[in-house]
């Protein structure tokens, strides 16, 4: 098990979430997907790694308030996983009690890349693209895609009963059911106490994306290895 290195996380939407790229496009919808050039839906590996270590974060918070001795554990995993910064461990020492051993900042072992379709499913229509391209006619083409993943919605704010100036804009939400996967992999070997910890995290990760407190991003999470669930008995470990 120590010697297993790469890992899969496998994610189903199960309520429209926000992957949103930043830009805008005044002529289609205002806040966008992210997507590539071929027109699929993918949420940045940065951003997963971080919305992951704040569920980590979280988790940490309900072993402190179940077994200190668990929480130390917990905390050296995170640690392992995400690393850590000044401004982390003086919040943790400050909130919990809980010290870091040696320097304050360190980095993590973990890799992740970007969430993305299944790559049999991506690969098939890329080339069905580059086919369509040679013949300088489009069947599939980025936009379909898009749309295809995508429902554009869209949001206001009320003053009154009325929409305030510049307060009603479109966006983009990725549809529910699709399942989306990140490879994940690390520089040294994981004991197997750090890799059940991970499991633990990606298992109560429950929401991604943007507007998650208003309820979107709902989602189904686990960890894969060589396609097979793993460490499924360890979810029950106190009480979830």
């Amino acid at each position: 098990m120590g010697k297993i290195n790469i890992y899969k996380i496998e994610i189903e939407i199960c309520s429209e979430a926000i992957f949103t790229s930043g830009e805008k496009e005044q002529n289609l919808v205002e806040s966008r997907a992210q997507t590539d050039q071929y027109g699929f839906v993918y949420f940045h590996a940065k951003t997963l790694k971080g919305q992951l270590k704040r569920q980590a974060f979280w988790l940490l918070k309900q072993y402190v308030n179940m077994n200190k001795d668990l929480a130390v554990s917990f905390y050296d995993s995170i640690i392992k996983l995400f690393g850590i910064n000044y401004i982390e461990a003086k919040n943790i020492k400050d909130k919990y009690g809980l010290e870091l051993s040696g320097e304050s900042q360190r980095s993590g072992l973990m890799r992740l890349s970007n969430l993305e379709l299944d790559e049999k499913l991506r690969n098939y229509f890329i080339a069905f693209q580059k086919e369509d391209e040679s013949n300088k006619y489009y069947r599939i083409s980025p936009h379909d895609l898009i749309e295809a993943q995508t429902n554009i919605r869209t949001g206001i704010q009320l003053k009154d009963g009325v929409v305030k100036d510049k307060m009603f804009h479109t966006f983009h939400t990725v549809r529910k059911g699709l399942v989306f996967y990140s490879t994940v992999f690390f520089e040294e070997d994981l004991s197997d106490s750090v890799v059940e910890d991970l499991v633990r995290i990606v298992y109560s990760f429950r929401r991604i994306g943007a507007g998650i407190h208003r309820g979107r991003g709902e989602i189904k999470s686990r960890l894969l290895v060589e396609g097979s669930e793993i460490y499924h008995k360890f979810m029950d470990i106190g009480g979830n």
